[in-house]
Protein backbone atom coordinates (compact mmCIF):
# COMPACT_ATOMS: atom_id res chain seq x y z
CA UNK A 1 0.00 0.00 0.00
CA UNK A 2 2.87 2.40 0.85
CA UNK A 3 4.52 1.65 -2.47
CA UNK A 4 1.28 2.45 -4.36
CA UNK A 5 0.98 5.76 -2.48
CA UNK A 6 4.54 6.74 -3.35
CA UNK A 7 3.89 5.92 -7.03
CA UNK A 8 0.73 8.00 -6.89
CA UNK A 9 2.62 10.91 -5.31
CA UNK A 10 5.32 10.60 -7.96
CA UNK A 11 2.71 10.54 -10.75
CA UNK A 12 1.00 13.64 -9.32
CA UNK A 13 4.35 15.41 -9.01
CA UNK A 14 5.23 14.60 -12.64
CA UNK A 15 1.79 15.79 -13.76
CA UNK A 16 2.15 19.08 -11.86
CA UNK A 17 5.65 19.67 -13.23
CA UNK A 18 4.60 18.94 -16.82
CA UNK A 19 1.51 21.14 -16.46
CA UNK A 20 3.66 23.99 -15.08
CA UNK A 21 6.17 23.51 -17.90
CA UNK A 22 3.48 23.67 -20.57
CA UNK A 23 2.07 26.86 -19.05
CA UNK A 24 5.53 28.38 -18.94
CA UNK A 25 6.20 27.30 -22.53
CA UNK A 26 3.04 29.05 -23.74
CA UNK A 27 3.74 32.31 -21.97
CA UNK A 28 4.59 35.17 -24.23
CA UNK A 29 6.85 38.11 -23.66
CA UNK A 30 6.34 41.61 -24.94
CA UNK A 31 7.39 41.86 -28.56
CA UNK A 32 10.12 44.18 -29.76
CA UNK A 33 9.25 46.90 -32.29
CA UNK A 34 10.82 47.06 -35.73
CA UNK A 35 13.83 49.34 -35.99
CA UNK A 36 12.80 52.99 -35.70
CA UNK A 37 9.26 52.14 -34.52
CA UNK A 38 7.29 52.04 -31.26
CA UNK A 39 4.80 49.41 -30.05
CA UNK A 40 1.64 50.03 -28.06
CA UNK A 41 -0.28 47.13 -26.53
CA UNK A 42 -4.00 47.92 -26.15
CA UNK A 43 -5.17 45.38 -23.57
CA UNK A 44 -8.72 44.70 -22.45
CA UNK A 45 -8.15 42.44 -19.43
CA UNK A 46 -11.57 42.90 -17.82
CA UNK A 47 -14.61 40.91 -18.95
CA UNK A 48 -17.17 43.63 -18.13
CA UNK A 49 -19.32 44.36 -21.18
CA UNK A 50 -17.54 41.56 -23.05
CA UNK A 51 -19.97 41.63 -25.99
CA UNK A 52 -19.57 45.39 -26.57
CA UNK A 53 -17.15 46.39 -29.33
CA UNK A 54 -14.76 49.23 -28.64
CA UNK A 55 -13.35 51.13 -31.63
CA UNK A 56 -9.72 52.29 -31.57
CA UNK A 57 -8.04 55.23 -33.29
CA UNK A 58 -4.70 56.99 -33.66
CA UNK A 59 -5.80 60.56 -34.38
CA UNK A 60 -7.79 60.34 -37.63
CA UNK A 61 -6.64 56.78 -38.36
CA UNK A 62 -9.16 54.04 -37.58
CA UNK A 63 -7.32 51.01 -36.16
CA UNK A 64 -10.29 48.66 -35.83
CA UNK A 65 -12.55 47.21 -33.16
CA UNK A 66 -12.88 44.20 -30.91
CA UNK A 67 -14.84 42.95 -27.94
CA UNK A 68 -14.08 40.69 -25.00
CA UNK A 69 -10.87 40.08 -23.12
CA UNK A 70 -8.28 40.53 -25.85
CA UNK A 71 -5.39 42.71 -26.84
CA UNK A 72 -3.84 44.04 -30.00
CA UNK A 73 -0.41 45.39 -30.75
CA UNK A 74 -0.05 48.62 -32.71
CA UNK A 75 3.30 49.43 -34.30
CA UNK A 76 3.71 53.08 -35.17
CA UNK A 77 6.15 55.92 -35.69
CA UNK A 78 7.70 57.31 -32.51
CA UNK A 79 6.68 60.80 -31.41
CA UNK A 80 3.39 62.40 -30.47
CA UNK A 81 0.10 60.54 -30.91
CA UNK A 82 -3.45 61.05 -29.75
CA UNK A 83 -4.97 57.62 -29.14
CA UNK A 84 -8.64 57.27 -28.48
CA UNK A 85 -11.31 54.66 -28.08
CA UNK A 86 -15.05 54.89 -28.41
CA UNK A 87 -18.11 53.07 -27.24
CA UNK A 88 -20.89 54.97 -25.50
CA UNK A 89 -18.26 57.64 -24.90
CA UNK A 90 -14.80 58.65 -26.13
CA UNK A 91 -11.60 58.33 -24.13
CA UNK A 92 -8.50 60.27 -25.25
CA UNK A 93 -4.81 59.77 -24.41
CA UNK A 94 -1.97 61.99 -25.57
CA UNK A 95 1.17 59.92 -26.01
CA UNK A 96 4.82 60.72 -26.62
CA UNK A 97 6.50 57.52 -27.77
CA UNK A 98 10.20 56.74 -28.05
CA UNK A 99 11.74 54.73 -30.85
CA UNK A 100 12.39 51.09 -29.96
CA UNK A 101 10.14 51.17 -26.88
CA UNK A 102 7.01 49.22 -25.88
CA UNK A 103 4.06 50.82 -24.10
CA UNK A 104 0.98 49.34 -22.39
CA UNK A 105 -2.50 50.86 -22.60
CA UNK A 106 -5.20 49.35 -20.43
CA UNK A 107 -8.62 49.35 -22.09
CA UNK A 108 -11.05 49.46 -19.20
CA UNK A 109 -14.79 48.94 -19.66
CA UNK A 110 -16.82 51.11 -17.30
CA UNK A 111 -20.55 51.05 -16.62
CA UNK A 112 -22.44 53.40 -18.92
CA UNK A 113 -26.04 54.53 -19.24
CA UNK A 114 -26.91 52.16 -22.09
CA UNK A 115 -23.89 49.94 -22.65
CA UNK A 116 -20.32 49.76 -21.43
CA UNK A 117 -18.27 52.93 -21.74
CA UNK A 118 -14.51 52.78 -22.31
CA UNK A 119 -11.54 54.31 -20.53
CA UNK A 120 -8.00 54.21 -21.92
CA UNK A 121 -5.43 54.15 -19.14
CA UNK A 122 -1.69 54.44 -19.84
CA UNK A 123 0.12 51.89 -17.66
CA UNK A 124 3.09 53.30 -15.77
CA UNK A 125 6.07 50.93 -15.39
CA UNK A 126 5.59 50.94 -11.60
CA UNK A 127 1.87 50.02 -11.77
CA UNK A 128 2.33 46.44 -10.57
CA UNK A 129 -1.38 45.60 -10.30
CA UNK A 130 -2.24 46.55 -13.90
CA UNK A 131 0.96 45.02 -15.26
CA UNK A 132 0.17 41.66 -13.62
CA UNK A 133 -3.35 41.57 -15.12
CA UNK A 134 -2.01 42.48 -18.54
CA UNK A 135 0.90 40.02 -18.41
CA UNK A 136 -1.50 37.25 -17.36
CA UNK A 137 -3.72 37.89 -20.41
CA UNK A 138 -0.74 38.17 -22.78
CA UNK A 139 0.61 34.86 -21.44
CA UNK A 140 -2.71 33.12 -22.16
CA UNK A 141 -3.66 34.53 -25.56
CA UNK A 142 -2.23 35.47 -28.89
CA UNK A 143 -2.82 39.10 -29.91
CA UNK A 144 -5.97 39.96 -31.82
CA UNK A 145 -4.77 40.67 -35.36
CA UNK A 146 -6.33 44.04 -36.23
CA UNK A 147 -4.24 44.21 -39.42
CA UNK A 148 -5.66 40.95 -40.75
CA UNK A 149 -9.26 42.15 -40.40
CA UNK A 150 -10.80 44.22 -43.18
CA UNK A 151 -12.17 47.35 -41.54
CA UNK A 152 -12.01 49.42 -44.75
CA UNK A 153 -15.77 49.57 -45.34
CA UNK A 154 -16.37 50.60 -41.76
CA UNK A 155 -13.53 53.15 -41.86
CA UNK A 156 -15.16 54.89 -44.85
CA UNK A 157 -18.41 55.22 -42.91
CA UNK A 158 -16.65 56.70 -39.87
CA UNK A 159 -15.48 59.98 -41.45
CA UNK A 160 -18.20 62.11 -39.83
CA UNK A 161 -17.80 60.32 -36.48
CA UNK A 162 -14.02 60.82 -36.50
CA UNK A 163 -14.40 64.50 -37.38
CA UNK A 164 -16.89 65.07 -34.54
CA UNK A 165 -14.73 63.13 -32.08
CA UNK A 166 -11.67 65.22 -32.92
CA UNK A 167 -13.78 68.38 -32.43
CA UNK A 168 -14.72 67.06 -28.98
CA UNK A 169 -11.06 66.39 -28.19
CA UNK A 170 -10.09 69.92 -29.24
CA UNK A 171 -13.01 71.38 -27.28
CA UNK A 172 -11.96 69.42 -24.18
CA UNK A 173 -8.41 70.79 -24.54
CA UNK A 174 -9.68 74.37 -24.93
CA UNK A 175 -11.78 73.95 -21.78
CA UNK A 176 -8.67 72.63 -19.96
CA UNK A 177 -10.34 69.29 -19.27
CA UNK A 178 -7.93 66.64 -18.10
CA UNK A 179 -6.68 64.41 -20.91
CA UNK A 180 -4.71 61.33 -19.91
CA UNK A 181 -1.02 61.37 -20.74
CA UNK A 182 1.35 58.60 -21.79
CA UNK A 183 4.80 60.16 -21.35
CA UNK A 184 7.82 58.73 -23.15
CA UNK A 185 9.18 57.24 -19.89
CA UNK A 186 6.14 54.92 -19.52
CA UNK A 187 7.85 52.27 -21.64
CA UNK A 188 8.01 48.65 -20.44
CA UNK A 189 10.71 47.29 -22.70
Amino acid sequence: MKKQLSYLKLAILILVISLFSSIQGFSQELKTPSEGKSLVYFVRSNGTGALINFKFFDGEKYLGKFNGMKYFIYECEPGEHMFWASSENRSFVEANLESGKVYLMEVRPTPGAIKAAVKLIPVAPDNVKSKKKIEKLIAKKEPFEMDSKDFSDEAEDLGFFISNSLKKYNSDKEKNKTISQMPSNYFHK
